[in-house]
């Protein structure tokens, strides 16, 4: 195996284990709020969400020391923070769904009374920025917010929030 396969296969491993334990541990956070009787799709569930810049940064670092005195290149250095972040994206977002599919529809029902009472809880200030009607149609989307949305609003929150760590420190350990 020559030296390019094996830091390319040591980018796949970095991301595996990394993107892989932060999208279980966000899940096991979520997982937690239910049992807890807490709502696991409201703003709790985002608090994990945290750790996927820091699994994206940590892998990209983990990357950087395995492949001493070589350097890793802006491609790999970038690519294993990205597959990270991705990685951690798809197994969050996709056990928030599965949670929601096996709790069913009133742990859903829940949300949408909590994200409606704060939306509520801010309506001097959601009208003052867009109007009383902008108020009205965000209240009426509130309700009709599926599980599909708020998995989907993860998926890309937390792979954004990676990617925006992800690519300035590639940048940065790239030698």
């Amino acid at each position: 195996m020559s030296s390019e396969e094996n830091q390319a296969g040591m980018v796949g491993r970095w991301a595996l284990r990394f993107g892989v334990g932060a999208g279980v541990l966000c899940a096991v956070w979520m997982l937690i709020l239910h049992l807890t009787g807490n709502n696991a799709f409201g703003p709790k569930h985002i608090l994990p969400q945290f750790l996927v810049p820091v699994a994206a940064v940590a892998s990209q670092w983990a990357l950087r020391r395995s492949i001493r005195p070589s350097k890793a290149g802006l491609g790999r250095a970038v690519g294993v923070g990205a597959l990270t972040a991705l990685l951690a994206a798809l197994i969050a977002a996709s056990s928030l769904y599965s949670l929601g599919q096996s709790v069913g529809p009133a742990a859903l029902q829940l949300n949408r009374a909590e994200m409606v009472e704060i939306a509520r809880s801010q309506r001097d200030y959601l009208v003052k920025e867009g109007g009383q009607a902008a108020y009205e149609q965000q209240l009426r989307q509130l309700q009709q917010v599926t599980l599909a949305d708020i998995a989907q609003s993860d998926f890309v929150k937390i792979l954004l929030l990676g990617l925006m760590f992800a690519l300035p420190t590639g940048v940065f350990l790239r030698e």
